[in-house]
């Protein structure tokens, strides 16, 4: 939920769960192996590990009579090398009673399983950079499929990749902001908190959240000097000042002359003004 909020719907889906209605903890689960993606879009080390990981938690009491699923995020290729090693390791009667299934996202279309495994598939190789984008798609394709993939699983999803996405994928790429969520899923809830906190209306806490679950980095009530700004916009070339104009503080005559000095003294300085 916390993720595709992040991704799809500004923090507006609330949840009808808490924690304690599973023992599986944690519900996201990031895990880096040392693959390589071949030619034909697959890459065997996260298949493997994948694997493995179901029949482990197989074994595991606390995952009694959980269903699984898998998701390749990079084509069907993955899921045929997926559903060869799971009808290799885990015989049919196992496969049929935990209701194994392996896909893409359009393949899970309303359906769920309690414990979902994606499988990015990509990685860099040697010093070649960081991979080509990947966007939101063509008609938000892209997004609505990593939201589909996200949000098949119950109780507990693991994200399995093989890359370093800080020196591998460049900011907004999807995938980065993927494995960014895994690894501390926590941080954007953190966020949105701290700026509601600040926020001295809800126009601001409005704002504020809707650009932090679009990625930007917010910095509330921002004070410059003996001025203080209703938020600052993190930005590594230009200081973005984004004013809530509200008819509680702004409407009078003063309070308007005194908003266009501030904002002529602090525009001199370099800063830019979105009001």
């Amino acid at each position: 939920i916390g993720y595709s909020n992040r991704l799809s719907y500004n923090g507006k889906i609330k949840p009808l769960r808490e924690d304690s209605d599973t023992p599986i903890h944690p519900p996201v689960i990031s895990f880096r192996v040392n693959g390589q993606r071949k030619r034909n879009k697959t890459n065997e080390r996260e298949a493997e590990t994948i694997v493995a990981a179901i029949i482990a938690c197989m074994e595991d009491p606390v995952y009694d009579r959980k269903t699984f699923g898998v998701i390749s995020l990079l084509g069907d290729d993955q899921v045929r090398l997926i559903d060869r090693l799971l009808f290799e390791h885990i015989d049919l009667v196992q496969r049929e009673k935990r209701q194994i299934l392996g896909g893409n996202a359009s393949d899970f279309q309303g359906d769920e399983r309690d414990v979902i495994f994606l499988s990015l598939v990509d990685n860099t190789e040697g010093d070649d950079g960081p991979l080509k984008k990947t966007g939101e798609g063509k008609e938000n394709s892209t997004k609505q499929r990593y939201n589909v993939a996200f949000s098949r699983a119950r109780d507990q999803i693991w994200v399995v990749y093989s890359m370093d996405p800080a020196q591998s994928l460049k900011t907004g790429d999807i995938r980065r902001d993927l494995i960014e969520y895994a690894n501390d899923p926590s941080a954007y809830i953190n966020s949105i908190n701290q700026v509601v906190q600040a926020a001295e209306s809800p126009f601001e806490e409005e704002v504020a959240a809707y650009l932090i679950s679009t990625g930007f980095q917010v910095k509330p009530q921002y004070r410059v000097g003996g001025y203080r700004l209703d938020m600052v916009v993190g930005d590594q070339h230009k200081k973005i000042v984004l004013e809530c104009d509200g008819e509680r503080f702004h409407s009078s005559p003063e309070e308007i002359q005194s908003d266009i000095e501030r904002q002529d003294t602090l525009e001199r300085l370099g800063w830019h003004f979105i009001r």
